[in-house]
């Protein structure tokens, strides 16, 4: 698979990862990672954050938006 932003300006390279939310295909250049917080859901004692953070790939637009 190729990077699609890559492929915009007429250069292939090989992809790294998927854009959480649009699913286009990034290369090591194009893909922003963000820490994403982790909730552990109760029904009887409600919600908390765990400490451990997870991560979420990301386009440019898609984290722009």
């Amino acid at each position: 698979m190729e990077c699609y932003q890559c492929l915009q300006a007429g250069v292939t390279r090989e992809a790294a990862g998927l854009c959480h939310h649009c699913s286009a295909a990034l290369c090591a250049e194009h893909v922003r990672v963000i820490e994403d917080s982790v909730v552990l859901t109760n029904i009887l004692a409600g919600s908390r954050d765990l400490p451990k953070r997870g991560r979420i790939l990301l386009c440019d637009t898609c984290k722009a938006a």
